[in-house]
């Protein structure tokens, strides 16, 4: 029982560690690319 305990734990650990990072990487892919003002950039 005590082993099922300890997995359990480390799989939380690790399944939070993972939407930690997944929820960092969506928020950084949405970023907006700052640029120079005196560079005209084409859409």
């Amino acid at each position: 029982m005590r082993i099922l305990k300890t997995l359990t734990i480390i799989f939380l650990y690790e399944l939070s560690k993972y939407i930690t990072e997944q929820v960092i990487i969506r928020l950084q892919a949405s970023d907006v690319c700052d640029y120079p003002k005196d560079y005209e950039v084409s859409k």
